[in-house]
């Protein structure tokens, strides 16, 4: 099969991420020491990030023109269909009373934990109920195909005939995993940023104090970006959910890495940690201390930049726009990877043995525990890894997926693991295989629209045929428009043998796509 010799363009800018996190950070770093009450300065932790990316995105992208936006600007509006209207705003706050409903039916969510969530939800209902009226008639009138799953769904309740199940399955969907992740997320955002608020000052911090206050912003630059992710699924900034997950495996492998499905695994049968840990191992060695910190915020940085690195379209479970730059430039997993291998670097459940042995003497007790620690951690592991197929199964439904995974299996920094390990290599779905192109203007015209030799299935869907416009588009306002084109030409001969030597420059300098 034909490789990619270009990364097709992000959805996201690097550059707008790292200038908004810069500000979500000076804000944190001034919350730490104000008196601000923690509801509040979290609003004011998402908003410092939300703003600058939407307004940022807005001028230099335009994600409200992008063909996968759906929304038509170059003629007038269409006359208000108030009928349609109100259907939409029916379904949309019936679909909000439903999960209000689902809360109070679970136990799960009486729990101290979601105070924060519920608290923030009372603030806001009240100024989402004066919005939602004039952003759906705004909406409306400049949707390509304005009876969307919002409106199936109200029709539905309605008992209108000849409502799409496949627009209400997939409306479904979307709002379930919202309901589930952003009252966890919220949750989490909140009592981190409380923690770090109770952290010493840092003149008063040890080595392991200093590690843990940079380990609390790392871990609330990722839920802080996260929890915007959830929270601004809009059209109107092409934000919105493309598809959900469609399978049940495919939520099962994702839902059972988070709490409360993970209470009921992890701690029975995958307990990896026990006070062994680095902290332990290497206490009263400074400077293997030092290094053990090091390669944990490092992996940890990977980790919330590969978060950060979807800007508004952070969420579980969905598609909502390919991001192909960040650290997703080097492979197609991160943010798994990243997370996985700090984990082992925090337990270091196979050096026990060696080093409780060395420090009591006693070599006899160590061996069978470690090597449980060991396996039970594979085993997390092995769920990531199920995981991250089951995500790229959904995705590669998207041509640009394809072409982005199938480039960084070759050109990402991990390639030579996929040579070692055969299993780890992508496969693209049925039906993407190399088709050469039929001589003529025709085969001329096939080849400038897939230059990589490879020809979208079917089924491929409009919203993703419209992402190649969208990430055309994106590339020229990233400022790779001549490098697109040259590469959108090349054929075979001396010109893929010139992309590949323009590709190798390119990868020893910035992101072209920043």
């Amino acid at each position: 099969m034909s490789i990619p010799l270009t990364r097709p363009a992000s959805v996201v800018s690097q550059r707008i991420q790292i200038f908004a996190v810069g500000c979500f950070l000076a804000t944190a770093v001034w919350l730490r020491g104000s008196d601000m009450e923690s509801l509040p300065a979290a609003f004011l932790l998402c908003a410092s990030y939300a703003l600058p990316v939407a307004l940022l995105e807005r001028w230099r992208m335009r994600p409200h023109r992008s063909p996968s936006a759906g929304l038509d600007w170059d003629s007038p509006p269409r006359p208000a269909n108030w009928g349609r209207i109100a259907v939409k705003l029916f379904g949309f706050w019936a679909t909000l009373a439903i999960i209000a409903l689902l809360y109070r039916l679970f136990p799960q969510y009486a729990a101290g934990m979601y105070k924060p969530f519920f608290a923030a939800v009372s603030a806001l209902i009240l100024p989402l109920a004066a919005v939602s009226p004039f952003y759906v008639w705004m909406l409306d009138g400049r949707m390509r195909q304005p009876e969307d799953g919002t409106w199936a769904f109200g029709a539905l309740l309605l008992g209108r005939p000849g409502v799409d199940p496949e627009k209400i399955r997939q409306y479904a969907l979307g709002w379930l995993v919202k309901g589930f992740f952003l009252p966890l997320m919220f949750s989490g955002l909140h009592d981190n940023l409380v923690g770090l608020r109770g952290r010493p000052p840092i003149e008063n911090l040890d080595l392991l104090g200093l590690h843990f206050l940079i380990y609390d912003y790392l871990l609330l630059i990722d839920v802080g970006c996260i929890v915007v992710g959830y929270a601004l699924t809009l059209r109107l900034i092409d934000s919105h959910i493309r598809s959900a997950e469609p399978t049940a495996q495919g939520w099962f492998w994702t839902l059972v890495c988070y709490p409360p499905f993970w209470n009921a695994v992890g701690p029975e049968y995958l307990a990896y940690r026990t006070e062994s840990d680095w902290r332990l191992l290497f206490a009263g060695h400074p400077v293997l201390l030092g290094i053990c910190s090091a390669l944990i915020l490092g992996l940890m940085g990977i980790y919330a930049w590969a978060s950060v690195s979807f800007g508004l379209r952070f969420s579980n479970l969905t598609h909502r726009g390919i991001v192909t730059n960040g650290p997703y430039r080097y492979s197609r997993h991160p943010a798994y990877v990243s997370k996985n291998l700090s984990w082992w670097v925090e337990t270091l459940p196979f050096l026990t043995p060696f080093l409780m042995g060395a420090r009591y003497g006693v070599w006899r007790g160590y061996w069978l525990p470690a090597a449980a620690r060991c396996l039970r951690l594979l085993g997390v592991n092995l769920i990531y890894a199920i995981r991250a197929w089951s995500e790229e199964r959904h995705l590669s439904r998207d041509p640009v997926y394809v072409r982005y995974a199938l480039w960084v299996e070759r050109h990402g920094a991990l390639s030579w693991l996929t040579r070692l390990f055969p299993i780890l290599r992508y496969r693209p779905p049925e039906g993407w295989e190399p088709e050469p192109p039929p001589a003529g203007p025709e085969g001329a015209d096939r080849a400038r629209r897939a230059p990589d030799g490879l020809q979208p299935s079917e089924e491929a869907s409009a919203e993703s045929r419209a992402d190649t416009i969208w990430l055309h588009e994106a590339a020229r306002a990233e400022g790779r428009s001549g490098e697109s084109a040259r590469a959108s030409g090349g054929a075979s001969g001396e010109a893929p043998a010139r992309e590949e030597a323009q590709e190798a420059r390119r990868q020893g300098g910035g992101d072209p796509s920043a």
